[in-house]
């Protein structure tokens, strides 16, 4: 009975001792909680936790299309989907927009088809047929560093479907494989330096991998924003069905280009062959594809009239350009420009021609060796 009653006593005497040791712990506590030291410690641990956390939501890929990434926030992606203008990067030498329903109807539909195929390099697989899907393409070209281009496709696309396809295609019809690269909050998918970024359920992001960076920048730091002067927007918009107008009750254009050039130094360097740029600050172009292939007024806008004198003689005389007959017979075509009508008005020289269907054929065939990725030949826009 003595022992127990000694063990008793032992066991309350360590149980004192232990309360003790945890009362003199939260005194302990309490005193460090009331430091300024701690306190700063504790926030920045905050801090610290929070951008953890941020930094893998963001590195995590969002499989919403309803919602695009624009200077940190997610938003509603009908902000891009209804000024898909806003996200190619700014600084371009030339910009445009196509009706590509129109093109697609046209007797061109094919080669446009290819040109598409390459800039979306996908099979069957991914549910995507351009003449089904792509309803407009809007482009524009640099010289950042080099000749860069991004273009945005418009329609309605599977994305889960294309970004399927995308991650398990090996290769491509051309032998080369497709890459993906994460950059930033997107997935770029790129064939020897051209290839696509899906953005939306409406929009794909195409170009080289340069124009493709810099346009996900504009969305990446919030920079996806109308920025074009208003006599180019007017100019783009004329491609447009107004509403409950379809394309058979108008005579609007399928496509139109600008462009503000003034100062850029290529557009000097190319004037040694192409004289009519030399001193050539902005471009309007619009154009159609009825009959007899391609129909295309447009006006260029010079630095003064002695210029604008020169440009249109320049340009009357295309067809005399031995630079361009060498560059036409090469692919086949006999050396002959279209006729060309040329009326000058004070600085600007006006101009309309018309380009028949074989022509056609020939420029879209150089368009799509252009874009078309071979071993060891990437192409213009590098690899």
């Amino acid at each position: 009975l003595r022992g127990r009653i000694v063990e008793q006593l032992q066991l309350r005497g360590r149980i004192v001792e232990q309360r003790r040791r945890i009362f003199e712990c939260l005194q302990l506590v309490r005193r460090l909680s009331d430091s300024a030291t701690v306190r700063f410690m504790l926030v920045c641990l905050r801090v610290v936790a929070i951008s953890l956390v941020v930094t893998l939501l963001a590195g995590c890929p969002s499989t919403d299309q309803t919602l695009v990434l624009i200077g940190g926030q997610r938003v509603d992606a009908g902000a891009v989907d209804r000024d898909p203008l806003s996200v190619l990067p700014s600084g371009a030498l030339f910009i445009g927009t196509l009706d590509a329903e129109a093109l697609f109807r046209s007797q061109l539909g094919a080669q446009v088809n290819t040109i598409v195929s390459t800039l979306l390099p996908l099979g069957p697989e991914s549910n995507f047929v351009p003449s089904r899907d792509v309803k407009r393409i809007h482009g524009a070209v640099y010289a950042m560093q080099g000749a860069d281009f991004a273009a945005i496709l418009q329609g309605q696309f599977d994305i889960a479907a294309v970004q399927r396809a995308a991650r398990a295609r090996a290769a491509t019809p051309s032998g080369l494989p497709l890459v993906a690269t994460r950059y930033g909050d997107y997935d770029i998918y790129t064939v020897a330096n051209v290839g696509f970024v899906p953005l939306t359920r409406q929009l794909i992001l195409s170009g080289n991998e340069t124009g493709m960076r810099r346009a996900l920048d504009r969305l990446r730091y919030g920079r996806a924003a109308g920025g074009l002067p208003k006599w180019m927007t007017d100019l783009l918009d004329q491609t447009r069905s107004s509403p409950g107008i379809t394309p058979s009750q108008t005579a609007r254009p399928a496509f139109a280009m600008v462009g503000d050039v003034a100062g850029q130094g290529v557009l000097a360097a190319v004037s040694q062959q192409l004289p009519f740029l030399a001193g050539m600050t902005m471009l309007r172009v619009l154009g159609n594809f009825n009959q007899p292939g391609m129909n295309v007024v447009g006006s260029l806008t010079y630095g003064d009239e002695e210029q604008a004198v020169a440009g249109a003689a320049g340009l009357g005389q295309l067809q005399q350009l031995a630079y361009l007959a060498s560059v036409f017979a090469t692919w086949g075509f006999g050396g002959r420009m279209p006729d060309m009508q040329v009326t000058k008005q004070g600085n600007n020289v006006a101009f309309a021609t018309e380009v028949d269907t074989s022509m056609l054929n020939m420029l879209l065939g150089m368009v799509a060796e252009t874009l078309r990725p071979s071993q060891g030949q990437p192409g213009l826009w590098g690899g």
